[in-house]
């Protein structure tokens, strides 16, 4: 277990340290969060996705995507998230309010893209059969050359974290809101 976390300053750190590990550690259990933004019918629509980088001195999180997705053209349309985040381990909840930007192109998605394509998960960004094509459809198993690909970086920039920690001593919340490394509990 951890050790108990007595001040916020605590929690906040604790925190982005758990988030940090989850993007390194495969089997940590916020490396897999749901990602709740606006559909297209501005009704709320959720999917899991991975969280691939945090950096916690801009206060963004990142996962990947095919840039063909339907929650591309979502956040596109309305960049308003929140990511909802669950251990078991730490009995903590998270959901954290963002503001998504996508990545298709530029240094920095091309720099994550050469590091990706050597990968298995490469095949994820170069199928010719978009997210969502029928099981059926023949050109799902057909891929782009290597140079060609439908990658985007989902990059959320986080504006509020609301921390819960369930507990049989009680259950504790705080709430963090702020940017870089300027935080508050209101």
């Amino acid at each position: 277990m951890h050790t108990e976390l007595t001040s916020l300053q605590d929690i906040h750190e604790h925190l982005w340290k758990e988030l940090g590990r989850a993007c390194l550690d495969r089997h940590h259990e916020w490396r897999q969060f749901t990602l709740a933004s606006a559909g297209m019918d501005n009704k709320v629509n959720a999917r899991t996705v991975i969280l691939r980088h945090v950096d916690r001195i801009s206060a963004r999180l990142e996962a990947y995507s095919d840039s063909r997705s339907p929650k591309v053209s979502e956040i596109i349309k309305d960049p308003h998230a929140l990511f909802l985040f669950w251990s078991k381990r730490l009995n903590w909840q998270l959901r954290t309010k963002v503001t998504m930007t996508v990545l298709t192109s530029g240094p920095y998605e091309e720099s994550l893209w050469a590091r990706v394509k050597q990968s298995a998960a490469a095949r994820d960004y170069m199928s010719a059969s978009s997210p969502g094509s029928p099981l059926n459809d023949s050109s799902s198993q057909k891929m782009k050359d290597n140079d060609s690909n439908f990658f985007a970086v989902l990059q959320g920039h986080v504006l509020e974290v609301d921390w819960l920690e369930l507990s049989k001593k009680g259950h504790r919340r705080a709430k963090f809101i702020g940017s870089s490394s300027e935080w508050m509990t209101p």
